[in-house]
């Protein structure tokens, strides 16, 4: 079993629901980090995490709309940016790991990750 945490702005989206079943039906544990947004509030299989691990467990993901919490990455942790990529900044941004156009995208990825080991 994976652990998959994602912010509430990525977890906000309509086809959310629809979409983290795909992780929660194949064994995946999702924690949204902070408050459950509206649209999963009745979804038994999603819980709320304060905080992301201290020691995340090998395989687990960090999926977040704001690359900046793709600085919060504790490793073995994976980071996967969820929509597009920040306008140029000379400030320098935090590096996540891979990206996703949108949360199916997301979910895919995390799949075919583990399915290819």
């Amino acid at each position: 079993m994976t652990d998959i945490y994602i912010d509430p702005i990525a977890a906000a989206t309509p086809d959310a629901v629809d979409q983290l079943r795909h992780l929660t039906g194949t064994g995946h544990r999702v924690m949204v980090l902070g408050e459950l947004p509206a649209t999963l509030a009745d979804e038994p299989s999603m819980t709320a995490a304060d905080s992301l691990p201290i020691k995340p467990p090998p395989g687990s993901w960090l999926l977040t709309a704001d690359p900046e919490r793709c600085a919060d990455r504790r490793p073995p942790m994976q980071t996967m940016l969820v929509g597009p990529m920040p306008a140029p900044s000379p400030r320098p941004a935090p590096r996540c790991d891979t990206q996703a156009r949108d949360l199916a995208a997301a979910v895919l990825e995390v799949l075919g990750r583990e399915a290819m080991g």
